[in-house]
């Protein structure tokens, strides 16, 4: 491909003047204190962006008004002058490595526009520009005032949800942009000219009764002399029809919100346009030389990689850790119950300051690591970068293991990049020992004397012991995503969890029927993982029929024979069945290598309990890290 050097391009943000294009979006590591003052974890966490040459950092989403902090904690509380002094550690960090320090300005209030006073609509407007102040004073360079995603700023904009009829109401075009423009001017009377101020907003809300790119065009329009840069989102958290938009799911295409970022762009705009959503280091580099936009924001592509501005500058994108969209890294319950931020490929993340450095490890100490899946090759690798040598056993004549088949889905284009990036680095480390079609044997570990051994055998899938289970109609989903088995018109899948799901959606739009049966509740499958929610929406939408406590009782050639919670015998005329009812570890490779050597780890599915790519990876990093 062509040389990398679009992004890398300085850019002119008011008196601002960014090293290259790419801004780190705002976050919500929830790594500060609880009442939102700063932690050394949250500085180390931030400054690794800058270190590794963003030219933009921004800190995310962070409360303006002590009620909303009140509700949104182990953030920046910008209500409380006393996380001024923490701040100002963070923008040291920041300004060390030489990018600009930006922070996310914003309130969320379950009031609707209507419902407020003009006195709290001035408190507010005073509340934005008090944090701003603070900001100025914490040696920020530059202010994100946050106008998107249905929140209370984007709010007085919206006919739809604005139902004020005096000033701030949206009768006419002047009155729909005061609170943003008295705001802006606030904001700016107290920072002053030499900081900047980036407005993030939704280009389009998504949802039909929404504001669309064209009144969002023309709300810039009318403020673009009072700001210095456009940061172009899309959706409302506020509307579950365009969530996806707002944080994209890996069933949704990258970049997502590019075409919309494109339309401000080609607007004529006299400010930098920014877009966000879905992009890694190819796609911003196209859309900027293309022209579609000025700059680009990301942030779970640099949790992934925090190094990939570096790898692109010096020619190694193939080396670039991909980033799989599952979302771990924004939490199951982000508000209710907030926990530190994770990462499923990148397990240091989150956990800093104590994987800031990777310790060496005792010189020429032996590992042995059997299995080459997602655990296997994690642990390989940490270890090389540990400066061992580990062998890695694989009875496979290729690495991959579990990984292979969870991206052959159509729909796992993700998983699949990150599976290939995996086996690619494992592949080409000079320091790790392969031995591909090699089952490892307790004769040929103990022939290697090694001083630990890291176990991870992955899991073989479950087949329920009921009569016809056996039939030629039968299969495993995965067989049909890897293209293993061809189904007839009528599917049945047993199980209904990611995976069952994922499966029924790629045969629903080729146009079969199917039917998605789990013996539990769907509410229990659900609240098992919230991809499996976004996966259930999907599938209804392509179609999809659910049927929930439903036990699978017999199969027969043309049908599947089930029973009902009352106890009641149905069958459902089918040609197909397809099952998808988990794992379980492979034990008989454990007991066969119990007691190999003394220090022995069991990582991923073998560990005796069912897992996915986020504990594998964990698991193996955690074993090469204490070996």
């Amino acid at each position: 491909m062509e040389k990398i050097s679009a992004i890398f391009q300085p850019l002119q943000v008011g008196p601002l003047r960014a090293r290259n294009r790419i801004e780190v979006s705002p976050a919500e590591p929830f790594l500060c204190t609880k009442d939102g003052l700063v932690t050394d974890e949250f500085v180390d966490f931030t400054a690794q962006f800058a270190k590794y040459g963003a030219g933009i950092v921004t800190v995310g989403d962070s409360p303006v008004t002590q009620a909303y902090a009140d509700q949104n904690h182990y953030v920046v509380n910008l209500a409380d002058p006393m996380v001024v002094h923490g701040l100002v550690k963070l923008t040291d960090a920041v300004h060390r490595w030489g990018a600009i320090a930006s922070i996310e300005l914003n309130l969320r209030d379950e009031k609707l526009p209507a419902d407020f006073t003009v006195e709290e609509i001035h408190g507010i407007q005073k509340a934005f520009a008090d944090a701003a102040e603070r900001c100025k004073k914490a040696s920020f360079d530059m202010v994100m005032l946050h106008f998107g995603h249905g929140h209370t700023a984007a709010s007085f904009y919206s006919p739809h949800v604005n139902k004020r009829t005096d000033e701030y109401g949206c009768d006419t075009f002047d009155n729909r942009i005061r609170f943003a423009r008295e705001l802006i001017d606030m904001v700016r009377q107290r920072i002053g000219p030499n900081m900047a101020i980036e407005v993030r907003m939704s280009g389009d809300e998504i949802y039909p009764e929404g504001v669309h790119y064209e009144d969002g065009i023309r709300f810039v329009k009318a403020l673009e002399d009072k700001i210095d840069m456009v940061h172009i989102s899309a959706g409302s958290m506020y509307d579950i029809r365009t969530m996806d938009y707002t944080i994209q799911s890996t069933y949704m295409p990258r970049p997502t919100n590019l075409h919309i970022a494109a339309k401000y762009k080609a607007a004529g705009l006299k400010i930098p346009v920014l877009s966000v959503g879905s992009h890694d280091i190819l796609s911003a580099e196209k859309a900027i030389r293309e022209g579609q936009c000025d700059a680009v924001a990301m942030i779970r592509a640099f949790l992934a990689d925090p190094e990939q501005l570096i790898k692109a500058k010096q020619g190694r994108v193939e080396e670039i850790r991909p980033c799989l969209r599952c979302n771990v890294c924004t939490g199951d319950d982000p508000h209710g119950c907030p926990k530190p931020l994770r990462c499923t490929v990148n397990p240091p993340q989150g956990r800093q300051p104590l994987f800031d450095r990777i310790e060496p490890a005792k010189p020429g100490k032996k590992v042995v690591v059997v299995g080459g899946g997602a655990a296997g090759m994690e642990a390989a690798r940490r270890l090389a970068e540990r400066g061992l040598k580990p062998v890695l056993f694989e009875k496979e004549k290729e690495l991959g293991g579990s990984l292979r088949i969870a991206g052959a889905n159509p729909l796992k284009g993700d998983v699949r990049r990150y599976g290939d990036w995996s086996v690619r680095m494992t592949m080409h480390d000079p320091n790790i020992d392969l031995r591909l079609g090699t089952e490892a044997t307790r004769e040929r570990v103990e022939a290697e004397k090694p001083d630990a051994v890291i176990l991870a055998v992955g899991s073989t899938p479950i087949i329920p012991p009921v009569e016809g289970v056996k039939g030629a109609n039968v299969c495993l989903a995965q067989d049909i995503d890897r293209g293993l088995y061809k189904p007839g018109k009528k599917v049945i899948i047993v199980g209904a969890g990611l995976t069952g799901t994922e499966t029924a959606i790629t045969l629903a739009r080729e146009g079969h029927e199917v039917v998605v049966m789990d013996m539990l509740p769907m509410a229990a499958v659900l609240s098992r993982d919230k991809a499996v929610g976004k996966a259930h929406r999907l599938a209804r939408n392509e179609g999809v029929v659910f049927k929930e406590e439903f036990r699978l009782k017999a199969i027969t050639p043309a049908s599947l024979i089930g029973e009902e919670k009352d106890g009641t015998t149905v069958e459902l005329p089918c040609d197909t069945v397809a099952l998808s009812l988990g794992v379980r570890p492979r034990k008989d490779v454990l007991e066969a290598l119990e007691g190999v050597c003394e220090e022995m780890y069991a990582v991923g599915d073998c560990a005796l309990r069912q897992g996915n790519i986020t504990t594998a990876v964990r698991d193996g990093f955690y074993a090469a890290m204490n070996v």
